[in-house]
């Protein structure tokens, strides 16, 4: 019985069941894109917010200097972080502040540096801001006169104070720095400030907030406006496939009619429409499904940049099919509320 109901409506009634099957692949394809993004939308947010630098300032409580030991407690707290001390140094009878740090500690977090030459330095080598640099009129891959003789292998533009300081390679014995930038997960900051807080007493952990504000509060956003947009397509897919189903059972009143006069309870004839749209719902799901993760790569390229990558996830499928399962439920059960108030002697005379 329930194979020859479903046989009947797609003989006879394909085009409202093509109409509410391309509603349902529709919305499977957008809530696919939709639960791909708000999944990682966190993690790509903050690759990108990693561009930006430090979240967290190291500096000393009452002078004195940051211990380098602070830069692995970071790095354990799933972080890096990059030491960097400060002095003064005359180049051509010109004092200018002279930073001392390390290459492969500071390129990961200072991923801004526009650097002409070479950004990675050794003993003896230096880097020089582009202000401090057309001042002095220094040269790439030329002798500085400085105070610490070295040979210039770049010149760093950041707009910030970096292009009035002269760089130079930090000590490999240095016990200490200046101060220290430190960039850690954002959902993880304040338990990571928290953390090296307690282990160096005598260090003040300083919250960037331009910075980290700016990425909470960005992340918080995007997922709320992806929630509430995926909120909007389901309401509205639900209210389309509501519309079919409900001319479905119209148009189909007669053979209800008859089921009815024959004893067939109205919550079997109801589970019988139930079973066709979650059969349609189903295969919507999966053809949604595989169109919505060759959008969400495509989107995802435009957005973040980097390769087109198609990345499956059977969470977010589990997650589009009961969606459409249960928009499909919802649908059909207000659509087939019609079968209670169907009677049989009124429909089968043809009033």
């Amino acid at each position: 019985m329930f194979l020859k109901f479903i046989l009947r409506a797609l003989k006879y009634r394909k085009q409202r069941l093509l109409l509410a099957f391309a509603a349902l692949a529709v919305a499977a394809a957008l809530a696919t894109v939709l639960f791909n993004i708000y999944g990682s939308i966190e993690r790509r947010l903050r690759e990108q917010f990693s561009a930006y630098g430090a979240n967290i300032a190291a500096v000393p409580q009452s002078g004195g200097l940051v211990s380098i030991g602070v830069k692995a407690a970071a790095e354990k707290q799933g972080g890096i972080a990059a030491p960097f001390a400060v002095r003064t140094t005359h180049i051509a009878n010109t004092l200018v502040p002279l930073v001392a740090f390390i290459s492969s500690a500071t390129e990961p977090i200072t991923p801004y540096w526009h650097v002409e030459g070479r950004r990675k330095i050794g003993e003896g080598e230096c880097l020089a801001g582009e202000t401090l640099a057309a001042r002095l009129g220094l040269k790439l891959n030329a002798p500085v006169p400085a105070d610490v003789p070295c040979v210039l292998r770049g010149i760093v533009s950041t707009g910030g104070a970096e292009d009035k300081e002269l760089l130079i390679p930090l000590d490999p014995a240095s016990s200490g720095a200046t101060f220290m930038e430190i960039r850690v997960p954002g959902d993880r900051l304040a338990s990571a400030r928290a953390a090296l807080s307690k282990q160096f007493p005598d260090v003040e952990f300083r919250e960037i907030r331009a910075v980290a504000d700016t990425e909470s509060s960005v992340i918080l956003k995007i997922r709320a406006a992806l929630f509430l947009l995926t909120l909007v397509v389901l309401v509205i897919t639900t209210l389309c496939v509501t519309g079919n189903f409900t001319e479905m059972v119209i148009e189909r009143a007669k053979e209800i009619a008859i089921l009815k006069a024959l004893g067939a309870a109205e919550r079997r004839i109801a589970a019988f429409f139930v079973s066709e749209s979650a059969a349609l719902a189903l295969a919507a799901t999966l053809a949604g499904y595989l169109a919505g993760l060759f959008a969400a790569a495509g989107i995802a390229r435009g957005i973040f940049g980097g390769v087109y990558r198609i990345e499956t996830d059977w969470l977010v499928f589990a997650g589009v099919a009961g969606v459409m399962l249960a928009v499909a439920a919802i649908s059909t059960a207000i659509a087939t509320s019609r079968i209670w108030t169907i009677e049989p002697a009124v429909i089968l005379r043809g009033d």
